[in-house]
């Protein structure tokens, strides 16, 4: 008889967690609410009522509440109440912000495999927001981070590498982890391998591959590559000599306030211009001979 109810229990647990999380996906908000609250055991039906709590769908917007509830989810092991909360408390939305809880709870998500988590864990080591500046773990989570496919990461442990962060100057695992995150389409990634093979840093000089690596990048609105590119069609070093390329890219990157790019699109104005002004001049003085 005993066990009897113990399974009956544990089947209108289930029915009632089923109800709750199909009123929830279908956006039957009320219907949720009203389940959800009967699932006070349950880490994911807590997380669910804390974000309705916190959006004010179908209740009274409540932040002291959600959090709560987010903190008891959390507890529970649930991830993704665990990263809610690094969030929360990071960007001071709905608590004050601290930057040390911030980081319990993006750590907490980090080692059940949260790549997002790996990754910020990683740079807040790494700058020492919120925990001890550690630039060993910081890359130990970075590299946690690009083995779970994270092309920030994969970045940032190439930015590592190459300025000797923490570890020795490796050029090589540096261009390494750079093709990684470039591979995923990474705009800075494509950018600072394009300036490897451009500087022949760690690599043979290639100015054809850094253009197309630059381009690649300019293309994703990242300005440093569009500078670069700029410069290229400035020189005809590794593309076509083409100034109204060159203008274009230096004004792409000048317009999102890069200072270089925008000294270099000065410089081709004022060279522009010498060249008219001495086609003018040119012109004139064939006309006072005639």
């Amino acid at each position: 008889m005993k066990k009897l109810l113990i399974l009956l229990l544990t089947l209108t647990s289930l029915f009632a967690s089923t109800d709750a999380f199909t009123a929830y996906k279908n956006k039957e908000y009320k219907t949720a609410f009203i389940e959800l609250q009967k699932l006070d055991s349950n880490p994911q039906a807590l997380y669910l009522l804390a974000n309705m709590y916190y959006s004010g769908t179908s209740t009274p917007k409540d932040t002291t509440k959600a959090i709560s509830l987010w903190i008891r989810s959390a507890k529970m092991g649930f991830i993704r109440a665990q990263y809610k909360l690094g969030n929360v408390y990071y960007q001071g939305k709905g608590a004050s912000k601290d930057v040390q809880k911030a980081f319990y709870w993006y750590e907490q998500a980090a080692k059940q495999g949260v790549v997002k988590a790996q990754f910020v864990v990683g740079g807040m080591c790494e700058t020492g927001e919120g925990v001890k500046k550690d630039s060993q773990k910081a890359r130990s989570w970075y590299e946690k981070a690009a083995e779970n496919g994270s092309k920030e990461a994969e970045f940032f442990l190439g930015v590592i590498y190459q300025n000797g962060k923490g570890v020795d100057i490796d050029l090589t695992k540096a261009r390494q982890w750079y093709e990684k995150a470039a591979a995923q389409n990474d705009a800075a990634a494509q950018a600072y391998l394009g300036m490897m093979y451009e500087e022949s840093l760690g690599v043979k000089e290639d100015l054809t591959k850094a253009s197309e690596l630059y381009e690649k990048s300019a293309k994703q609105g990242f300005s440093k590559a569009q500078h670069r590119l700029g410069l290229l069609y400035y020189y005809g070093l590794g593309v076509k000599k083409d100034v109204d390329k060159a203008i274009y890219w230096n004004k792409k990157a000048a317009e999102q306030g890069d200072i270089f790019a925008q000294s270099s699109l000065g410089a081709i104005y004022c060279k522009i211009g010498l060249h008219k002004h001495e086609d003018d001049e040119e012109h004139n003085h064939t006309n006072d001979d005639h």
